[in-house]
């Protein structure tokens, strides 16, 4: 799109660096994981963190957790953050939109309502164009309107699962847990040498930074690996690759590197 728009002028468009953005990643998410009582990310730029216990219900005292993230991340990683301080996901995710691309927002229990009636019903996940536009033809345009629409209408718009999940998140109401995912994830790293060398002392030198990164990062994230692989690119741009599957998950640096 940008470049259709600019299509009369000079444009430079910079690859994207996938590489370096998961690094960034994955070193805010292990600054937000010392905050929370139980954690969970949701994308390469988005987590929830329950941290009931660490601020003992208390709202105001969450709201002065949330401000410390925030300042310890753009210091560490100079990267600006929006948090949204809500009871629930549904809640939170909606708060943390609103005042992006920096910002913090507090919504109390008392709040939740007073907070989302106002607002657009596209601020819900699943309203999309054609989907607000439907709803428009029947009068609703704020989450006040559908909180107060007729359910039974819902359903016959919509369908029993969406008319029903329309209805409770206009209210705020959603109650799935805070919980790290079990699905399995790639942890990465890659370096390119000064020069081509066959020197094994040279390359095993990299090769164990490499590691010692890769399982700090997991040790912090309080993970285990049951997969090793190792990808090499030689001068002539050749890829040969090797990997090792063990029979139950391990977490130890001298069997990593060895393995390696």
């Amino acid at each position: 799109m940008a470049k259709r728009k600019i299509a009369e002028d000079d444009g430079v468009f910079p690859p994207v660096d996938r590489m370096f953005y998961e690094e960034v990643s994955t070193n805010i998410m292990s600054i937000l994981r010392q905050y929370a009582d139980s954690f969970e990310q949701v994308g390469i730029d988005e987590a929830y963190l329950d941290v009931t216990k660490k601020v003992n219900g208390s709202f105001e005292e969450a709201g002065r957790l949330a401000q410390r993230i925030v300042d310890e991340v753009k210091f560490r990683e100079k990267i600006t953050v929006s948090i949204g301080v809500a009871p629930n996901k549904l809640v939170a995710k909606i708060a943390a939109d609103f005042r992006k691309p920096t910002g913090l927002t507090v919504v109390t229990p008392q709040q939740t309502q007073s907070f989302l009636a106002p607002l657009p019903v596209d601020r819900l996940l699943g309203v999309g164009k054609k989907t607000s536009e439907k709803m428009e033809t029947l009068g609703i345009r704020t989450l006040g309107d559908l909180s107060r629409f007729d359910v039974q209408k819902l359903v016959a718009s919509f369908g029993k699962t969406l008319g029903t999940y329309f209805h409770y998140d206009a209210l705020g109401v959603d109650d799935s847990p805070v919980s790290e995912k079990g699905k399995a994830q790639p942890v990465s790293r890659i370096s390119t040498l000064k020069e081509d060398t066959r020197d094994i002392s040279v390359v095993m030198s990299s090769v164990e930074a490499l590691c010692e990164n890769i399982f700090t990062n997991l040790k912090q994230r309080g993970l285990e690996f049951k997969t090793v692989s190792v990808i090499v690119v030689l001068k002539d741009m050749s890829l040969h690759s090797r990997s090792r599957t063990f029979e139950s998950p391990i977490l130890h640096l001298d069997f990593f590197m060895k393995t390696v």
